[in-house]
């Protein structure tokens, strides 16, 4: 299978198989977001850690979501990147809709906005306690479409939804999470108001809903000292260029090019997005280290926009996107791909923005992924890696049948 329609367990290798192993990264990422509370998507109930809340204008509709804390709430996510073909768009196109003939595209302008999209499925080959993580984070983002829904019955809206949870295979399960990333590149603003943009993705079928949550019978025991890792790293003297919200030459994409594109004045947009070893990853870089298989953590923000289909009448479109504010490579791919290669090397400062934190995403930066979990049992020094896998007790989650209440 090609990295164009990859799927997790669609390929075994070395690195995947390393990742499952006892005190490995799959034992380490449970323990850390079962101990998160609600700063884990897998852990937050709506209603209850957080609520919605219209942040835009009194006439607006649109709303997101704020913590009991009364800030804009943020959660931490997980999953391993699936391919193109099932909807992740990291290129230098974003997830732009060229409209329906490709021989006389809609073209991406200065004034047009685009971003990435990154879908993310449950990790190949994971253990049981990572499975029901993955499964939870479903059950808590399909819960709020369920709560929209039981309402516009209620009213008699007729609504037509583009959910940030989606079934990648022909079951109708919900398997998939559509996390949205920030702006890909500097947009100026038209005097006149523009006409609604359809995006790359194609509205799914129905899913199946209502789900229900798999509950954890014990706690995972604690990791240990994390190591206080900075939310952004240190730049390097060497490359003082890169930073959190630094904007560079549109040209550096490797796909650039062809009748898609008419900038003039777009920048690329640096994100806070962080490789395994915590150095930012550069847009152009994308397809490098977000390579399909690849495992991500990230925090984000909910936020939903509403838009009348047909002025006056009672008909709409709700688009639910889970917004990243800041993503972390966990376990890097060995899928085969193409490189990039920039097609310039310059790269202009213009400005720096304010770097996002939260105590969603403070509570994912502490973690130390590059360091083993402290071992479940002692080993003498006569015993191999390969004895010690056979005698450690398996640490996963217990599952057990729970009401809702």
């Amino acid at each position: 299978m090609s990295h164009y329609n990859y799927l997790p367990n669609n390929i075994c290798t070395p690195m995947f198989e390393e990742r499952k192993k006892p005190n490995g990264v799959y034992d380490k990422l449970a323990h850390a977001f079962t101990g998160m509370g609600a700063n884990a998507i897998a852990n937050a109930e709506l209603n209850q850690d957080f609520f919605r809340f219209n942040f835009e204008e009194a006439w607006s509709s649109n709303y997101s979501f704020r913590g009991v804390d009364s800030k804009t709430y943020t959660g931490n996510i997980f999953g391993e990147i699936v391919g193109q073909s099932n909807g992740t768009f990291i290129g230098a196109q974003g997830n732009h809709y060229i409209g329906p003939d490709p021989s006389n595209p809609k073209q991406l302008d200065d004034f047009t906005k685009t971003k990435c999209t990154i879908v993310l499925a449950c990790p190949s080959f994971a253990t049981p306690a990572i499975s029901d993580l993955f499964y939870n984070q479903i059950c808590t983002l399909s819960s709020i479409r369920d709560a929209d829904q039981a309402e516009e019955i209620g009213s008699g809206t007729e609504v037509v939804p583009k959910e940030m949870v989606k079934s990648l295979r022909n079951s109708g399960d919900l398997d998939a999470i559509i996390l949205t990333g920030p702006s890909l590149y500097t947009v100026m603003k038209r005097s006149k108001t523009l006409s609604n943009q359809k995006d790359q993705s194609s509205i799914s079928p129905p899913a199946k809903r209502n789900m229900k949550k798999r509950s954890c019978a014990e706690r995972l025991e604690d990791v240990g000292e994390p190591l206080d890792l900075p939310i952004v790293p240190n730049v390097s003297a060497d490359d003082p260029q890169i930073f959190v919200g630094a904007e560079y030459d549109h040209r550096l994409m490797p796909d650039f090019g062809g009748p898609i594109f008419a900038f003039r004045k777009a920048k690329l947009i640096q994100p806070q997005w962080m490789n395994i070893d915590n150095e930012l990853i550069v847009p152009w870089k994308n397809y490098d280290y977000l390579r399909p298989g690849t495992l991500i953590a990230a925090t984000i923000c909910i936020e939903v926009f509403v838009m009348p289909i047909v002025l006056g009448s009672n008909k709409f479109r709700k688009i639910y996107h889970a917004l990243i504010t800041s993503l972390k490579v966990i376990a890097e791919s060995d899928i085969a791909i193409t490189p990039p290669v920039p097609f310039l090397s310059a790269q202009k400062k213009v400005r720096a923005i304010q770097e996002s934190s939260s105590q969603a995403a403070e509570a994912l930066a502490a973690i130390d992924w590059s360091t083993p979990m402290t071992p479940l049992s002692a080993s003498g020094s006569d015993r191999t890696l390969e004895d010690d896998e056979k005698h450690i007790p398996s640490q996963g989650l217990k599952q057990k049948k729970v009401k809702k209440q």
